[in-house]
């Protein structure tokens, strides 16, 4: 990892997350940039368009300090505990009832994909 490396990666990240402003401005979409943006990475993964070791050491610094990330989203969460607490219920069942359908949508589609593949190799 040196240092080249990973101002290259950040490079190549935040040259995407600026094509992906852009492109959603000019079109008028409501979409996250940052979301297009990883959309496009992939896709110039997947294409070899970019090599992996262009961007590896900066995702690798970013994954490591993921963490850190989250804590200003958490310590907010301080701001509205007296809501949290009042909408506890209503909040305990949503995470009950999406964690469910979540497995459920998931066991489906592993199953599905699992019998397809059998299927596909008689």
């Amino acid at each position: 990892m040196t240092a080249g490396s990973i101002l290259r990666g950040i490079a190549i990240l935040l040259a995407l997350q600026w094509v992906s402003v852009l492109f959603l401005q000019a079109l008028h979409i409501a979409f996250p940039p940052a979301l297009l943006g990883m959309i496009l990475l992939a896709v110039l993964l997947l294409t070899g368009v970019i090599r992996e070791e262009s961007v590896e050491d900066a995702c690798t610094i970013l994954i490591e300090k993921m963490g850190m990330l989250f804590l200003p989203a958490g310590i907010s969460m301080l701001l509205y505990l007296d809501i949290i607490k009042a909408e506890s219920i209503a909040i305990f069942i949503t995470i009950i009832v999406s964690s469910l359908i979540i497995l459920i949508t998931t066991t489906a589609f592993v199953e599905l994909v699992s019998k397809h593949s059998k299927g596909g190799k008689h």
